[in-house]
């Protein structure tokens, strides 16, 4: 019989589409260039980004090669480092944010070394996986981009979500008070975040209630961007993920719009694992899915309002 290992294996697809284009595949084993490690995926996040690109609704501005691995982020353990990076890091237990175009849905990639963050020992892979992009686009959103800080009003969207429900706890660190919007379903879930107000949007009109908002935080774009300028005070500021569509009326409202560029940024992921490490922000993971329930996972983020994360997890290639 032979000894060979078996190769790693990937969620793919060769042409945008519903789920049905995800295809479980073999691929090359990776092997790292200058400046890069191989990672052994533990467990990877779904992220509403992970359809929106494979089923075309963003080629414009996102394009891409095919075939094409999805997911953006996950936690995993390094095996292999190029020649010029520290071998002390194999072995190391990280988390990370994947440049555009290196899915994270394998059970093998190749990363920069200078994105990895190392994971406290506190976290589990399914833990650290739920954060990268989720926990670095809330930070930047809401400390680098809107500048919260202590006795700001803050009115975070979308609360209960994989960004939102990572945003109220953030902006409760820095200590800023907290207003926020989701589904009756979810109310009690984001106050026990931190929230001092919940707007059920299934019941009130967020517009109605709040005013005098230093920042809006908007990772939904559309009627809900358009809506939001009324509860800003004047000078304050709406920061916005690139979400749906919106048009720019800060200058007619007296107030600020400011776009997150939400990249991988090592130095925002470390932050955010700070705080999980410290306890300070602790993410919650609403499914668990292995690897072979891909097609599921995604379906399960396409149909909205998911509360927190779904990771799914992976084994190492035998």
């Amino acid at each position: 019989m032979s000894g060979a290992k078996a190769r790693p294996r990937a969620v793919q697809y060769d042409g945008y589409g519903g789920a049905d284009v995800l295809r479980l595949r073999d691929i090359d084993p990776p092997t790292p260039g200058p400046g890069h490690v191989v990672v052994e995926v533990r467990a990877a996040s779904l992220n509403p980004i992970d359809w929106k690109v494979r089923s075309g609704m963003l080629q414009q501005h996102f394009p891409i090669t095919f075939p094409a691995t999805t997911g953006r982020d996950g936690a995993g353990t390094v095996i292999a480092t190029a020649s010029d990076v520290d071998p002390a890091w194999i072995g190391a237990r990280v988390c990370f944010m994947a440049p555009r175009g290196v899915g994270t849905w394998a059970q093998q990639i190749a990363l920069p070394a200078a994105l990895l963050v190392r994971m406290p020992a506190s976290l589990t892979f399914e833990q650290a996986a739920a954060l990268p992009l989720a926990g670095v686009s809330a930070w930047i959103g809401l400390v680098d981009t809107a500048k919260v800080g202590a006795g700001m009003r803050v009115l975070i969207h979308a609360a209960a979500g994989g960004v939102g429900h990572l945003a109220v706890q953030i902006a409760r660190d820095q200590h800023a008070e907290v207003i926020a919007t989701c589904s009756a379903a979810n109310a009690d879930f984001v106050r026990g975040l931190g929230a001092s107000q919940v707007i059920a949007y299934d019941k009130a009109a967020f517009d109605d209630r709040p005013r005098d908002i230093d920042v809006v935080f908007d990772v939904v774009g559309g009627e809900v961007h358009a809506r939001s300028y009324k509860v800003l005070k004047r000078g304050g500021v709406m920061a916005c993920l690139a979400a749906g569509p919106y048009k720019d009326e800060g200058a007619a409202h007296g107030v600020e719009v400011r776009m997150a560029r939400v990249l991988p940024d090592s130095s925002a992921l470390s932050a955010v694992v700070g705080l999980a490490g410290a306890g300070r922000l602790k993410p919650h993971i609403a499914h668990v899915l292995p690897l072979a329930d891909f097609a599921k996972a995604q379906t399960l983020s396409q149909t909205g309002h998911a509360r927190g994360k779904t990771v799914i997890t992976l084994e190492p290639p035998v």
